[in-house]
């Protein structure tokens, strides 16, 4: 009440003097506090990164001790690799793999399409998206299989829901279900 009596007793003047000082030290707080903020989580990215590295540092080392193997020119990783006279040869391969999986594990693929991946580098990923229905065991037989076969190919998005019919109060919506998943995987492409 007192501070507000003195305010009160300054001429016109001062006050907009006492509200400019105001307003710079609130200034210059929220300046501190946001760069004390950004600090703070620079000093985090680089524990962070510290981490990190020592964990790849230990990795590296540790396979050192094991005394891993390296791929030599002797190695045959071609089977890794989807095989075609041509890109598009190679991408129809790449489907079909992926068309029987599904079909083995009892899915119902409802539509297969391809993916731009934008690149046209000698050893590009191929990518396709799937849309198919089934259980969920179906689903875990068939992710099982496309990831631990040859070719290669990896899981790289998968969204499940629920079918109309399993929205509409089935028992076992587990039974009933819709998944797109995509799919990438690497072949050689002849060079233009």
């Amino acid at each position: 009440m007192k501070a507000l009596g003195v305010a009160g007793g300054l001429s016109a003047e001062a006050r907009k003097g006492v509200a400019v000082l105001a307003v710079a030290v609130f200034a210059v707080a929220v300046l501190a506090y946001l760069v004390l903020s950004w600090q703070a989580q620079e000093a985090e990215r680089l524990r962070q990164a510290e981490s990190d590295y020592v964990l790849v540092e230990a990795r590296t080392a540790k396979a050192a001790r094991a005394g891993a193997t390296r791929l030599t020119a002797a190695d045959d990783v071609a089977p890794m690799f989807l095989d075609g006279a041509t890109p598009g040869l190679a991408f129809a391969r790449f489907q079909s793999i992926a068309g029987d999986a599904a079909t083995a594990a009892g899915l119902e693929v409802k539509r297969m399409q391809p993916v731009d991946t934008g690149d046209g580098e000698a050893t590009s990923p191929y990518r396709v998206s799937m849309d198919v229905e089934g259980s969920i065991e179906q689903l875990r037989d068939f992710l099982v299989d496309v990831e631990s076969r040859l070719p290669v190919m990896f899981v790289t998005g998968l969204e499940i829901q629920p079918e109309a019919k399993a929205e509409e109060g089935s028992q076992y919506p587990s039974e009933a279900l819709r998944a797109t998943i995509r799919i990438e995987a690497y072949g050689w492409r002849a060079e233009p």
